[in-house]
């Protein structure tokens, strides 16, 4: 376990509880696959999928495409995959780099990514992004207060921790959230606690064809338009609830949407952990 210098001791002593706690959960990076004592648990990410009302059907859709644009339902089918392929890529190099970037800030330049190493200049101790995307986390870690302390990147958690065990989620679900942080309270200690951050490189959070006709998800988040930003609304909870479930208080859930201008979004989502408790 690493430490930084000058951070608050509730910093270390939380890094240190879920370390422990969680450490018995194993990710398979092949498959994208959990374990966890021979069981193979649900992800985060999967979760929000169970409430679209009418997830995508390819081949139907590749049909209707092709019928409006010409050439194949296949060929269409390709298309989407490469294009699938290509974001998730990107968005995987992404999270590494800010996940190095955070740990050198932090000063613990030997946790930087294998794959990031090529871009880091140990003479200036210099992290070079050459993504916009990248660009954009260089500057949220420039505008990163003081009064934020760096817990973990790229932990993994999961559910079932719960000393009251009626408020245990009745399935195990599992997942890796990119950042949590610690509030100071910049001189309040009454506004201190912890959040989860998580970054995000999609094109767009948001559907204007789903808000235009109010297509919501399924209950009990029919308050909620079917569109990204919900489903990372309900992603950053699930990470929330595992980590309260051990005693760690979460103050807020926020969203760093990167674009490709180099520019970053802070976005502070909703906490529905009560619903999931209760639906899950």
């Amino acid at each position: 376990m690493f430490t930084i210098q000058g951070e608050p001791r509730i910093v270390e002593e939380t890094r240190r509880r879920i370390l422990q706690e969680f450490e018995d959960l194993e990710f398979c990076e092949d498959g994208h696959i959990y374990h966890l004592h021979g069981q193979n648990p649900n992800s985060v990410s999967s979760i929000g999928h169970r409430f679209i009302r009418e997830p995508f059907d390819e081949q139907k859709q590749a049909e209707r495409y092709a019928q409006r644009h010409g050439k194949t339902a296949d060929y269409w089918i390709m298309q989407w995959r490469q294009n699938s392929f290509r974001a998730t890529t990107l968005g995987t190099k992404t999270h590494e780099f800010g996940e190095s970037l955070g740990y050198l800030k932090a000063g613990h330049p030997e946790l930087i990514h294998d794959i990031i190493k090529p871009q880091y200049m140990p003479t200036y101790n210099y992290l070079a992004p050459i993504h916009p995307k990248e660009e954009a986390i260089v500057q949220f870690m420039k505008d990163m207060p003081t009064s934020m302390h760096l817990v973990l990147n790229e932990a993994k958690v999961y559910s079932g921790k719960n000393p009251q065990k009626e408020l245990n989620l009745q399935e195990l679900i599992c997942g890796t959230f990119d950042m949590l942080y610690y509030y100071d309270g910049d001189g309040d200690p009454t506004k201190a606690g912890f959040m989860v951050l998580d970054y995000k490189t999609n094109n767009s959070l948001y559907s204007e064809f789903n808000q235009r006709y109010h297509k919501t998800l399924l209950p009990p988040f029919d308050d909620m338009i079917e569109e990204d930003l919900s489903l990372y609304t309900i992603q950053l909870s699930l990470y929330a609830l595992m980590l309260q479930d051990i005693g760690i208080p979460i103050i807020d859930r926020r969203i760093v949407w990167l674009n490709n201008e180099g520019q970053y979004q802070l976005i502070s989502v909703n906490d529905v952990t009560a619903p999931l408790r209760r639906c899950l």
